[in-house]
Order: C-alpha cells, then sequence, then structure tokens
C-alpha cells in the first residue's frame, strides 16, 4: 500500500512534535516542519524540514521538497503559533504583525499550497485552534483574534472543497501542558490536557476514511478552559 504523507508545522516541540510522532507511529511519512528541524535526526517514517512561516520562499521551498518526492500530501497540520498576552491598549503593531504572520498568514499559504496536492485523492487538513475562540480570557484578544480568522478561513474552505473530498478539521483545544507553563504559578501538569491527549486526538482525524466529514472536535481539561 502507498504510503500516506503528514505535515505538521510547529513541530520542533510541544504538540506539534506529539503529533508528528503520533503520526508517524502510525505509518505515515510525516514532515515535521520548524526552523529549528536541523536539531533533531530523522527517521525513516519521521524527517524533519527547516520551514519559517514568516517567509513565502521558505514555505514555497518546503513544499517543493514534499512534491518532488511524493506528488502528494494527505494530511496537513496547521500546529505553529504564537500567543502574546497583553492588555490590549499595550498591543504594538509588532505584536500583530507576528502574530497574524504565523497564526494566519502563514497558515493559509500552506494551506494553498496543499490543495493542488490533495486534489486527485483527497486529504484532510487539521486546523489547531483554542476554546479561547468561545471563553475568551482577559488580554488575549490579539491572539484570540488570530484563531478566529483562521477558523473562519477553515469552515468557509469546509463548503468550498468538500467535492474533492478535502476536509478541514477545527481541532479546538483547552490549556494543554508544554514548556510554556513550567514554573506558571497557580498551573499544574494535572490541570491540562497533555500533549499525547492532543496527538491521538489529530491521529484520529487524520485516518478517518474521507467518506466521513469532521468540522469540529473540541477537547478540554475537566475543569474547562483550565
Amino acid at each position: 500500500m502507498e504510503p500516506k504523507i503528514a505535515l505538521v508545522t510547529g513541530a520542533s516541540r510541544g504538540i506539534g512534535e506529539a503529533i508528528s510522532r503520533e503520526l508517524s507511529k502510525n505509518g505515515y511519512i510525516t514532515y515535521a516542519a520548524s526552523r529549528g528541524s536541523n536539531e533533531h535526526q530523522n527517521d525513516n517514517h519521521l524527517i524533519h524540514l527547516p520551514m519559517d512561516l514568516s517567509s513565502e520562499a521558505s514555505i514555497r521551498e518546503a513544499f517543493s521538497i514534499i512534491e518532488q518526492k511524493h506528488g502528494v500530501l494527505d494530511v496537513l497540520v496547521n500546529n505553529a503559533a504564537v500567543m502574546i498576552n497583553k492588555p490590549f491598549e499595550q498591543l504594538e503593531q509588532e505584536d500583530w504583525e507576528d502574530t497574524y504572520t504565523t497564526n494566519v498568514f502563514g497558515p493559509i499559504q500552506c494551506i494553498q499550497r496543499a490543495f493542488p496536492l490533495m486534489k486527485d485523492r483527497g486529504g484532510r487538513i487539521i486546523n489547531i485552534s483554542s476554546i479561547m475562540t468561545e471563553r475568551p480570557l482577559p488580554q488575549s484578544a490579539l491572539y484570540t483574534s488570530s484563531k478566529h480568522a483562521l477558523n473562519g478561513l477553515g469552515e468557509a474552505l469546509a463548503e468550498e472543497w468538500y467535492p474533492n473530498r478535502i476536509f478541514l478539521t477545527k481541532l479546538c483545544i483547552g490549556a494543554t501542558y508544554t514548556d510554556l507553563w513550567k514554573g506558571v504559578e497557580g498551573f499544574t501538569q494535572d490541570d491540562m490536557l497533555h500533549v499525547d491527549d492532543v496527538a491521538r486526538t489529530a491521529a484520529f482525524i487524520a485516518q478517518t476514511p474521507l467518506h466521513v466529514r469532521m468540522d469540529e472536535i473540541k477537547m478540554t481539561p475537566p475543569k474547562g478552559v483550565l
């Protein structure tokens, strides 16, 4: 059987790394894309791929590698994101540009380049979203608004591309324990999802046959947002 091909952004650590490992464990040739990809070793199913979401040339080069080697892409996971927590009145133009470049404009370019690699045999695009789009927290206006933009794009393309059997799923997650939370007072690993929880769900979406459409999956810790 011809192997399935997956690409995960923001895959050097945390959720992206866990999703990449889970997909490769399930037989996908998985490209784990990040700016620090050269720091990791490859194996037969897990290949670290340089990609800077702020650079159109870098994104084009990464997709060119996949196209030349395989000619197809079955799964794209838009995971890479940055979060700047500040009061709205303190946000500067640079904060907006940095956040939207990584959280919105980079994924848009990835989705555009994924389409021609998926259109012949179908595929799945998983956009990692946040429960803060439904239950926002204070000082999260920048991050939350960027996730709303990605959600809206995915919902529109789900209607546009289903005739091609290209399905977009919003994987909406609550607080997930990563290095960002280490040492933060008042929050413990026990209060949050684990990265492997998210990875298993992403792999479930990826492996579901293409006669099934899943527009949204929501997962949170027992307390909800946190």
